[in-house]
């Protein structure tokens, strides 16, 4: 059996174990019949699903809206009694500017659709921009990024990210591969197979944050980075079709996926293909505690991730009682127990409101 393989049967198992560790919890996401929760969100694929699960604590508060519908050929959503159907927000930058032009910025105009009010909060897992406090970025799990690869291929299982010092020589590294400066690896057979680095979609906090740590510019990416005509979405390791192909992998998205059949959901779909996680600088992206696989708080690329709300709008009740403080809903004992069964980490600022940003005029 392929190395990969059994690293990839091995992942699975321990993520079965997992799965009757936590035992099954109900999540809702796409509420698609009025009368609407009070709170409107979309965004951010990474945490579409934990916050899905967020929402049952307070079904009738909180709503929010997958990144992508289980539907395809329905691309609009409606998320207010009444309101109009525009296009769904893909991604924590398109959320966020979705939720910029909901609240009045720039023209209220979201994808040809007058969107004033539609929209309450976005979920992200990128944070702020600008030195404006129009919005207020609210912390409420830790996520770690890795690298996935096709566990049918001979890609190294450990690769570290590098730095500026290593930038530019023949060290295999990611940033060195993200920029196209090494380009190749050999398979067992000791053949050179080229390297495909994927990106994903536009609009993705995944794809912005992945850049950052591989030093990537994203209105000149190097010629051998390509997101095949927004056609790879984040967290979807069915991209990695080809030998050499690689992509950036939210960990606890992974986790969830590998949890999906315990978790009772229509949101965690089972959409890892064949993707493996690969270890940066020989630090595995995994930990067990005890019979339970969990994000390893170690992991040398990880991140905050946020809900994200019109800071004019804090303490309105729903709001505040939602996301705002360490006895919020998001933040209560019961929600770190939901944060937790989604693959997070608990954010120890969970409910904090010094972040804040400036509204986003495009994705």
């Amino acid at each position: 059996m392929h190395k990969n393989t059994k690293l990839r049967l091995g992942a699975v198992a321990s993520l079965a174990v997992a799965a009757i560790a936590f035992g099954a919890l109900p999540a809702q996401a796409d509420p698609t019949t009025p009368p609407f929760p009070t709170l409107a969100g979309v965004g951010s694929d990474t945490t579409q699903d934990v916050v899905g699960g967020l929402t049952t604590l307070a079904p009738t508060v909180v709503g929010s809206w997958n990144a992508v519908g289980s539907d395809p050929t329905i691309t609009t959503i409606t998320t207010k009694n009444g309101g109009l159907a525009f296009k769904r927000p893909n991604g924590s930058g398109d959320g966020v500017y979705a939720l910029s032009m909901s609240a009045g910025a720039g023209t209220g105009i979201y994808n040809n659709v007058n969107i004033l009010g539609q929209l309450d909060y976005a979920r992200s897992s990128s944070p702020p921009v600008g030195s404006n406090s129009d919005l207020t970025y609210i912390p409420f799990a830790t996520d770690a990024v890795s690298y996935a690869f096709n566990g049918a291929s001979a890609f190294p299982t450990d690769v570290p990210l590098g730095d500026t010092t290593s930038d530019g020589t023949v060290a295999f590294t990611l940033r060195n591969i993200y920029n196209c400066r090494v380009t190749s690896f050999s398979d067992a057979g000791g053949n050179d197979v080229t390297i495909a680095p994927l990106l994903p979609q536009a609009g993705s906090g995944t794809r912005s944050y992945w850049e950052k740590q591989t030093g990537l510019d994203d209105t000149k990416l190097p010629t051998c980075v390509t997101d095949r005509n927004g056609s790879v979405e984040e967290h979807n390791g069915t991209a990695l079709t080809g030998t050499g192909d690689i992509m950036p992998y939210s960990i606890a998205q992974y986790i969830a996926q590998g949890r999906h059949s315990a978790i009772i959901t229509s949101t965690v779909v089972e959409r890892r293909g064949n993707a493996v996680l690969g270890k940066v600088g020989s630090v595995s992206p995994f930990l067990m505690s005890g019979t339970t696989l969990t994000l390893n708080p170690s992991f040398p690329i990880k991140r905050p991730v946020y809900n994200v709300v019109q800071t004019s709008r804090l303490a309105e009740p729903a709001i505040a009682s939602t996301f705002v403080g360490s006895m919020s809903t998001v933040c209560s004992a019961a929600g770190q127990t939901i944060i937790k069964s989604y693959g997070f980490a608990v954010a120890s600022n969970c409910g904090v409101t010094s972040i804040v940003g400036s509204y986003r005029l495009a994705k």
